[in-house]
C-alpha cells in the first residue's frame, strides 16, 4: 500500500491539500535554514519543502548517515539545484555543535531531532532525556553563541499531562524554549506541538501496511486506544508557517498547537486500511496488549494549560494556566548529570520531580 498523502486523507477522512510554498517564500528567501533531525520522516519533507522557498543554504543534520544519504538523495531527486549540505552531528555532542553552528551560521533551525518511540524510552530513559531535552539545549545555545536567530522545537501530544518519560523529556523540552524566550533576545525560541503524523517512519500506518500486505493479522494494542492523526503536508505547512509568522501569532506565548481534528481509533484504522488495500474480508485484526508508557487515549493539552487562537489559521497558542519557573541552566545540567550516571529508575524519578516543580503538579512516571 502506497501511503503518500492523498492515500493518507482518504484513510483519514480528510481533504488531501498538496504544499503551497507561495505564501511562505519570502520568509524563507535568501536565509541559511538548518533542519535537525534531516534524515527522518517529518526533517526529510520539511527539507523538501524548503528547497522550494528558496534558502540561499539549506542544512541537513542528522547523527544516522544512512538516512541522512537517503534525504540527501530524495532533495537532489525533487530539487537538484537547491544549495543544500548534509551535517554528520549529534545534537547531544555540544562541542561538535559549536564546530557546525560556527561554519554554517543558520539563521533559522527547526529542532526535529528525537527519539519518538514511547515504550523505548521506557526502557532506556538516559537515551532519551540526553536526546529529547538535553539535545534541545544543545542546539539553542549552539544557536544563541553563534549569531543567533530562530528556533522552533517539534513537539508531541506526549507532553500533555505526561506519563511517559518522552512525554515528560518533551514537555520539559517546551518549558526550556519557554525560559529561552523570556529570559535570552539572542534567539526567537518557539514550539510546536501536534499528534501523530501518518505513514512516518516507525509509526502505526506503516507497521500495519506491512501487516497487510502479509496476509496479517493486523496487531491492535488496545480495543479503545485512539491518536490524533494528521497528513504529513498539512503538518509541515503549519511547522513553516509557524516558523514563518511567530510574530503574527503573539510572541507572548511561544508554545504552539496544530489543528489536529478529532481523534481516531486504532482499530478503526486498522479496518479502514485492510478495506483500502482491498482487503476486507481476507485479513484479521487481532488485539494484543499496550507496551510501557502508552496511553489508551492522548489529549493535546492538559488541565495546567489553556489554548486559544494564534491569529494563524490551524494553530493554536497553549499557555500554562499558572506562570511556570524559569528552566534554569544547572536544572538542566542537574538532570544531564543524572541521565549520564544515574540508573535508569532513578533518572526516570528525577524527571518527573523537575516535571512536578515546574509544571505545578503532582505527576507519577506510573501514570
Amino acid at each position: 500500500m502506497l501511503l503518500n498523502g492523498e492515500t493518507a486523507a482518504r484513510i483519514l477522512g480528510r481533504t488531501y491539500t498538496p504544499f503551497n510554498p507561495l505564501p511562505l517564500q519570502r520568509h524563507f528567501a535568501h536565509r541559511r535554514v538548518m533542519v535537525t533531525g534531516a534524515g527522518g520522516s517529518i526533517g526529510r519533507e520539511v527539507c523538501l519543502a524548503l528547497s522550494q522557498l528558496g534558502c540561499s543554504k539549506l542544512i541537513l543534520l542528522d547523527n544516522n548517515d544512512h538516512s541522512l544519504i537517503d534525504s540527501m538523495a530524495a532533495l537532489a531527486a525533487c530539487a537538484p539545484q537547491a544549495p543544500a549540505v548534509e551535517i554528520l552531528c549529534d545534537v547531544r555532542e555540544p562541542g561538535r555543535l559549536a564546530h557546525v553552528f560556527d561554519r554554517e551560521r543558520p539563521e533559522i533551525v527547526i529542532h526535529a531531532a528525537a527519539l519518538k518511540h514511547v515504550h523505548l524510552g521506557e526502557r532506556h530513559p538516559a537515551e532519551c532525556v540526553l536526546t529529547n531535552l538535553i539535545g534541545v539545549r544543545n542546539v539553542i545555545e549552539a544557536l544563541a553563541n553563534h549569531g543567533g536567530g530562530r528556533f522552533l522545537l517539534v513537539s508531541t501530544d506526549k507532553a500533555a499531562d505526561p506519563v511517559s518519560v518522552m512525554g515528560a523529556a518533551k514537555r520539559l523540552a517546551e518549558a526550556y524554549v519557554s525560559s529561552v524566550h523570556a529570559s535570552d533576545n539572542r534567539v526567537e525560541a518557539m514550539a510546536v506541538r501536534f499528534g501523530n503524523v501518518f505513514g512516518t517512519r516507525g509509526s502505526v500506518a506503516p507497521i500495519f501496511a506491512a501487516q497487510i500486505a502479509a496476509g496479517g493479522p493486523v496487531r491492535v494494542t488496545h480495543k479503545d486506544m485512539e491518536r490524533y492523526f494528521m497528513v504529513i503536508e498539512d503538518a509541515v505547512r503549519l511547522i513553516l508557517t509557524g516558523a514563518a509568522k511567530w510574530e503574527s501569532a503573539d510572541p507572548a506565548s511561544p508554545v504552539f498547537l496544530l489543528e489536529m481534528g478529532q481523534p481516531i481509533k486504532i482499530l478503526d484504522l486498522a479496518h479502514r486500511m485492510i478495506e483500502v488495500a482491498g482487503k476486507t474480508g481476507q485479513v484479521d485484526v487481532v488485539i494484543t496488549q499496550m507496551r510501557e508508557g502508552e496511553k489508551v487515549t492522548e489529549a493535546l493539552f492538559d488541565a495546567q494549560e489553556s489554548v486559544s487562537p494564534s491569529g494563524l489559521e490551524g494553530i493554536y497558542r497553549i499557555r500554562p494556566a499558572q506562570p511556570m519557573r524559569i528552566l534554569s541552566p544547572a536544572t538542566l545540567n542537574e538532570i544531564e548529570q543524572a541521565a549520564r550516571t544515574k540508573s535508569d529508575s532513578y533518572i526516570s524519578q528525577y524527571l518527573f520531580s523537575v516535571m512536578d516543580e515546574h509544571v505545578g503538579r503532582p505527576i507519577s512516571a506510573a501514570g
